[in-house]
């Protein structure tokens, strides 16, 4: 797509340009890549190009910006950057942590950066690229449109109009004249995290061991959150998967110790969520996360009538919440509802077309009928993950026209639409299996059918996907007359890098890696009573889900921003919940099973239900104490924040009683990032 680089001095060379094809330009490193639409005017393009040079009072953001030309002439792809000091301020003024000389993590200060562990006197190498990727994007978020600024200029579009206040780039995204922003990869770094992160090397990555750091450093917290939570859950499973597949190999006289087997996988669950929350905290602190609280800017799509902000006296977008809540009781709410009772209609057909599969059987009894029995499943499998793809779809559009201000608001109520339907679509007929028709052979089987040919499917998705992907990027970069695009990033020319990494896919989050292993786990500790090999599979898919996912990170997926996390968010309540359900469910089938009943011979049908209902709490109340036992932060990490906190009550009575009542200087905060491009059908209720 990219021709060349347009210098932004006369007889400047390339920044792109391998060593020794240019003159060394020390201030000048890309990291972020803004690619303008075909549509988007030269007039319209400098206008932005100046926006992003000018000074802060200027309403811009003080970054360098290199123009590069695409094949047909047009100035169409922007190469931004910034000097290491700049970044460093900016890394103060949205709060990132470092780590000091001293030990401790603690908010970055500009006149402190001598004291932090890393320091160096030229100022490289004090913040990772992903981090000064990072501030870079927010700062691009935040160049706000000037009081004398009305619309964006060389733009006929009645929506390009500006008000004080508003996001440049989001309005930018949300008219289509801004087609995609993405950092650039590190070329040498990436061949290093390929090589420890996809390749086996040990028998420790098999079971999940990943370079985590080194994750975190290249893609930020968020991701690496991801991937540490997914090791740490594979193997969590080992102990479940030996003993399931133990008690399955050398259970030949009758399944009448199976209820031990059901109770510690409800105990073994809290144990793992709990040395989690232990594992996460760790990771959170090392980071400088771990109790980082940022005020939030509006998210990029977030639209309402021009007002001011009680907290920070700017002018921004203001919706009412009266309006948001009837969006989400009055359009959302029911629409859900509606969904989830199409999946019970999908459910009910899905029973009829196998009783007519298992009449047909029993009529002729041959091994075609047989294998006829089995078909109703795998398609109701398949038909089980086209619905739940659809349905994400829907769930992002009922979100977004909820309009949240926040971005954590905002992905909080998708995951609740999304573990809503995915609970019902994936798990309601076996739930009416074992409940209504209570048939635990059938549950057996249905459940084995239903995981296996689920994560079956997703693994040709992880794979076939990806490889299909690749080849049509190859194929479009062939036709623009690249010769590189089927090399690894390291093997390309840097001239031709910002080319390459155009053509590639971009990565859409963690959205749905987390609802595959939601449904896993309620597959694996839901029925664990009927079917002690879940464990295995879901092992077996893990191990190569890590790598499938490693390979698309690197080779695949465009880099993404890196997004600071101190846990798993909002998934920590849903497999916190989900694990309770677990201890409801064993335990009713436990009381169903035909090797329990004899034992409650004599019993009224009253005193069955108060005898399960009080093993039900009893196990519950195992899983509490153990939850209060296993501390959420190990001891280390409590007295570390212990000292941070004096240390920032004792910082703060000396700069009281140095400014004798002074006003502090005050600092910016972090914004949201144009992750979903806006809402194309925006209201237009902004008022200038």
């Amino acid at each position: 797509m990219f021709r060349r680089q347009k210098a932004q001095d006369e007889g400047e060379k390339d920044p792109l340009l391998d060593e020794g094809e240019s003159e060394s330009l020390s201030d000048f490193r890309p990291l972020v890549v803004l690619e303008f639409s075909s549509k988007t005017t030269a007039v319209t393009r400098e206008w932005m190009k100046a926006k992003i040079e000018a000074s802060k009072k200027q309403g811009g953001a003080e970054l360098y910006a290199k123009t590069v030309v695409a094949n047909d002439g047009e100035e169409r792809v922007l190469l931004v950057s910034a000097p290491q000091e700049r970044l460093l301020q900016g890394a103060e003024q949205m709060g990132l942590k470092k780590k000091y000389k001293d030990g401790s993590v603690r908010p970055f200060t500009f006149a402190e950066r001598q004291n932090v562990e890393d320091y160096t006197e030229s100022l490289e190498g004090m913040l990772t690229m992903s981090q000064s990727q990072y501030i870079i994007k927010v700062e691009l978020d935040n160049i706000r449109a000037l009081e004398t600024e009305n619309h964006i200029p060389g733009c006929s579009d009645r929506k390009a109009r500006l008000y004080k206040g508003k996001s440049i780039l989001s309005r930018m995204v949300s008219c289509h004249l801004l087609d995609k922003m993405y950092p650039v990869h590190n070329p040498d770094q990436l061949k290093r995290l390929q090589h420890d992160w996809y390749h086996l090397h040990s028998p420790k990555q098999l079971m999940g061991g990943q370079p985590i750091e080194t994750i975190r450093g290249y893609f930020g917290e968020s991701v690496a959150m991801y991937f540490a939570f997914l090791g740490h859950y594979t193997k969590a499973l080992v102990v479940p998967t030996v003993i399931g597949v133990l008690y399955y190999l050398f259970n030949e006289s009758g399944r009448n110790d199976f209820v031990i087997f059901a109770v510690f996988n409800m105990i073994w669950a809290t144990v793992f969520l709990e040395t989690w929350k232990r594992t996460s905290s760790a990771h959170a602190y090392n980071w400088g996360t771990l109790g980082r609280k940022a005020f939030e800017e509006p998210r990029a799509g977030f639209h309402g009538k021009l007002g001011v902000n009680p907290i920070t006296g700017r002018s921004e977008p203001v919706y009412p919440s009266w309006k948001r809540l009837l969006r989400i009781y009055c359009v959302s709410f029911p629409i859900v509802i509606l969904c989830m009772l199409v999946a019970v209609v999908v459910m009910m057909v899905y029973f009829w077309a196998e009783n007519i599969a298992k009449a047909k059987h029993k009529e002729e009894n041959t091994m075609l009928t047989k294998g006829l029995v089995l078909v109703p499943s795998i398609v109701y499998s398949v038909v089980i993950i086209l619905m739940n793809q659809a349905y994400r779809t829907l769930a992002q559009y009922l979100t977004k026209n909820e309009n949240h201000r926040e971005q954590s608001a905002y992905e909080n109520y998708l995951i609740v639409k999304l573990v809503l339907f995915d609970f019902v679509n994936c798990f309601l007929c076996l739930f009416y299996i074992a409940f209504v028709m209570q048939d635990m052979n059938y549950l057996r089987q249905s459940l084995a059918i239903l995981l296996i040919v689920q994560q079956l499917v997703g693994q040709l998705q992880e794979t076939l996907l990806p490889y299909l992907l690749m080849r049509k990027r190859i194929k479009k970069g062939e036709k623009s007359g690249l010769d590189h695009v089927s090399k690894p990033l390291h093997e390309i020319p840097r001239s031709k890098q910002a080319e390459v990494e155009s053509l590639m896919d971009r990565y859409e989050g963690t959205f749905d890696d987390y609802l595959e292993l939601f449904w896993q786990f309620g597959y694996v500790f839901l029925f664990s009573a009927v079917y002690p090999m879940a464990a295995f599979w879901a092992l077996a898919n893990n191990v190569m889900e890590i790598r499938t996912d490693a390979f698309k990170m690197c080779r695949i997926f465009q880099r993404p921003f890196m997004e600071p996390a101190a846990n798993i968010g909002a998934w920590q309540m849903v497999f916190e919940v989900m694990g309770f359900i677990a201890v409801m469910t064993n335990t009713a089938l436990i009381g169903m099973s035909p090797e329990i009943q004899p034992l409650l011979e004599g019993y009224t049908t009253v005193q069955k239900v108060l005898i399960f209902v009080a093993a039900e709490h009893l196990i519950i109340f195992i899983k509490v104490v153990l939850a209060f036992a296993i501390p959420d932060m190990p001891e280390w990490v409590e007295t570390q924040m212990g000292r941070i906190e004096y240390q920032s009550t004792q910082a703060l009575k000396k700069q009281v009683s140095l400014t004798e009542g002074k006003d502090p200087p005050a600092f910016g905060s972090s914004g949201g990032g144009v992750v979903d491009g806006g809402d194309d059908d925006e209201e237009e209720e902004d008022e200038a």
